[in-house]
């Protein structure tokens, strides 16, 4: 129960970050598509308004040749213009009008060098005084002054109003940005949770089906089975021998129906939360050894030799049953896969970690293997990478999945490594405490 209820949490969350995240791009391109057509409309509208008051002063009769003692000049009618500058030909400024003198040079340097071709306009930046940043647009053109000399006129504005202007409206934006991001995952949440619910219910009503069903087959496959074995034990004798093989073929699929009706009443407990572990002290190399020698004694050994290459006693906490099971199913799963002639083999051995010891279990086999994208599913119920093979070999798909459970019931880890036509390896990492 705890797992299915962690798969459901976990499908809650992903659905609610995806949604989130969906709205979170969204709502980002929003705020840059917002900020940058305003930028690009307030940049044009100030350009093109800049450009006009080029024109008119230049329309305008002024005199921009020196007049008295340096520094003092003829000031011009600055409607809005915050510096007006005149750089004759040979580097000396006229200035017709400045709102702050002593930016000049550095206004100055950052237009040395511009040439302009008719009237041009210039986004600068630059700081002042206590690092202030400033921001200028400089309009500027060649012109003929009224001495007959050329010269360039600059004439510019101080735009940082737009600039704070748009900082807050993005500070603004974001604000509004993390406030909806907060709202969506609260409603997302809520949503996912109502959308979810015939989900969970029919999971649950699916797991109760599998249970009853399950507890409802057993004991009329019971019987059967027990009626086959009296008929076999009493009366093969006298049965002809079409109808000994069908005996015979029947025993095997009782035999068959009664495992996987014992391996789905195992999962539908484990569902629900009612499959305990019984918690025992014991030594792991018994176990793989009496493990080996079952499947060997049903596993001719010219036909595929199994081998367990540790011999080290070694004292496990654990499900002695259920580690008995793990291991059955991994071996047994490994001999069905590997052709006459091949090698299955069973290694353990510890795995020093920062913090823990671990038992390291390993299951090779030099069988079929397996493709890349079967890798993530081969522990899902009821799947078969192979259904022909698997059905000819008695397999239901089910096998891994128990296998899986039955190590992270011991708070371990189960990985698969496998290549095709070469074979695949388990390996179990499992803690010692």
């Amino acid at each position: 129960m705890k797992n299915n209820q962690d798969i459901f949490r976990k499908t809650r969350v992903h659905l609610t970050f995806m949604n989130s995240f969906m709205l979170i791009v969204f709502l980002l391109f929003f705020i840059v598509g917002t900020i940058s057509v305003l930028s690009y409309i307030v940049y044009n509208e100030q350009k093109l308004e800049l450009k006009a008051l080029t024109e008119q002063e230049l329309e305008e009769s002024y005199v921009v040749e020196p007049q008295g003692k340096s520094g003092e000049n003829t000031p011009i009618n600055n409607q809005g213009i915050y510096i007006n500058y005149f750089l004759k030909k040979n580097g000396d400024v006229v200035v017709g009008d400045e709102f702050n003198p002593e930016m000049r040079s550095l206004i100055l340097d950052k237009v040395k060098g511009w040439s302009p071709e008719g009237i041009q306009v210039k986004y600068v930046t630059f700081s002042v005084g206590n690092q202030q940043e400033v921001h200028f647009l400089i309009a500027a053109k060649h012109v003929l002054n009224s001495g007959g000399g050329t010269g360039t006129l600059y004439i510019g504005k101080d735009v940082s109003y737009l600039w704070s202007m748009f900082q807050w409206l993005l500070a603004v934006l974001l604000g509004m940005l993390l406030l909806f991001v907060g709202i969506a995952i609260g409603i997302g949440q809520i949503m996912t949770r109502r959308a979810m619910k015939p989900i969970v219910h029919s999971y649950q009503l699916q797991r109760e089906f599998l249970a009853d069903a399950s507890h409802e087959l057993r004991t009329p496959i019971s019987i059967l089975k027990s009626g086959l074995e009296v008929m076999d034990m009493g009366e093969n004798n006298q049965l002809s021998s079409f109808s000994s093989d069908l005996l015979v073929d029947l025993q095997k699929e009782a035999k068959s129906a009664a495992k996987l009706v014992d391996d789905l009443m195992l999962l539908a407990r484990t569902d629900s939360g009612a499959q305990p572990l019984f918690y025992e002290t014991f030594d792991f190399y018994s176990l793989a050894e009496q493990v080996v020698r079952s499947i060997q004694n049903v596993t001719p050994p010219s036909q595929i030799q199994l081998n367990l290459l540790s011999d080290r006693s070694l004292h496990f906490y654990g499900d002695l049953e259920r580690m008995k099971q793990l291991l059955y199913i991994l071996l047994n799963n490994a001999v069905q896969y590997t052709q006459p002639g091949g090698k299955v083999t069973l290694d353990y051995f510890l795995e020093e970690e920062s913090q823990a010891t671990k038992l390291c279990i390993t299951v090779t086999d030099t069988g079929i293997g397996m493709e890349p994208e079967h890798l993530e599913s081969i522990f899902r119920r009821f799947y078969r990478v192979d259904k022909n093979r698997s059905r000819e070999s008695g397999g239901t798909g089910i096998g891994l999945a128990i296998a899986k459970w039955i190590v992270e019931a011991h708070q371990g880890d189960i990985e698969v490594e496998s290549t095709p036509g070469v074979g695949s390896t388990f390996t179990i990492y499992l803690p010692l405490t």
